[in-house]
């Protein structure tokens, strides 16, 4: 039988420790598109279709080397012919700004110079969270990530929001960015969105930049009403493939690994969830 290296022992050793040490949050909403948009949590809200041309629905794929039913969203640069989905938060979120928001996706093609992620204006800002003309994850307008985003496979991708007008990024478990921004703040959109909406995948209808906007595929949705931590970011990307059964769609395991060993790297520009 052949022996497992020490530097990997170590690793799965203080993985497990701190498994054991900490309680992964729990979500307060997780839709894990088995042929429903409903939630898994009794009282949440199911999320709605944008859906204008009645292309989207549901499929069978294989996210992370599980095959499972995710949900295809299929639309066109115009903006009015982009497809998506929201969900509206007040009720399931706090009146604050202080939330997360963990997706498994992919964009399928890079049909757009950007490709919007998520947002908080109900659509009538630019202002949100992309993939950006470099092919790395960006809050517009303002900073990036290093990590290349690649089209046509799937991707973890958790942006925090400290609830203080700065923002957190990871894909795949590894930290991207912090940034000092209001862009995801339902705050700043008080006037235009009073139902909290999030969207997710269609941009702006109204201002500047429209037209953000590529076809994909969503597997998982996880939304928490606090900030996550580095540590909380890697506990809950480290569960069981759950094939639509329950459970959490996981992160490759080298990447759980390596964003074990970002924490240290990078522990000093987060602070902790109290």
């Amino acid at each position: 039988m052949k022996r497992i290296p020490l530097i990997m022992s170590l690793g799965l050793a203080g993985m497990l420790a701190h498994g054991a040490a900490t309680a992964a949050p729990v979500a307060v909403a997780t839709w894990n598109f088995n042929n429903t948009l409903a939630a898994d949590e009794a009282g949440a809200p199911a999320l709605s279709a944008i859906d204008p041309l009645g292309a989207s629905g549901f499929v069978t794929d294989t996210v992370f080397g599980v095959t499972r039913q995710v949900y295809r969203f299929d639309g066109n640069q115009t903006p009015s012919e982009q497809a998506g989905l929201s969900v509206g938060t007040v009720g399931l979120l706090d009146g604050d700004n202080a939330y997360s928001v963990d997706i498994v996706f992919q964009f399928e093609a890079n049909q757009s110079t950007w490709e919007n992620i998520f947002g908080v204006s109900n659509r009538q800002s630019d202002n949100g969270f992309y993939v950006e003309p470099g092919n790395k994850l960006q809050v517009w307008p303002t900073g990036g990530g290093p990590t290349t985003f690649t089209f046509g496979d799937y991707h973890r991708v958790t942006l925090t929001n400290r609830g203080n007008g700065t923002v957190t990024a990871y894909m795949d478990g590894i930290f991207q960015f912090d940034l000092s921004t209001a862009s995801m703040d339902f705050s700043a959109y008080a006037g235009v969105n009073p139902s909290r909406l999030i969207h997710f995948f269609a941009d702006n209808v109204a201002g500047g930049g429209q037209g953000e906007f590529a076809d994909g595929r969503v597997a998982l949705i996880r939304l928490y009403d606090i900030e996550l931590t580095r540590s909380d970011v890697v506990d809950i990307g480290t569960g069981t493939p759950p094939g639509n059964g329950g459970g959490t769609v996981p992160e490759p395991a080298t990447l759980a690994l390596a964003s074990l060993g970002l924490l240290g790297a990078f522990g000093a520009r987060r602070r902790g969830r109290a």
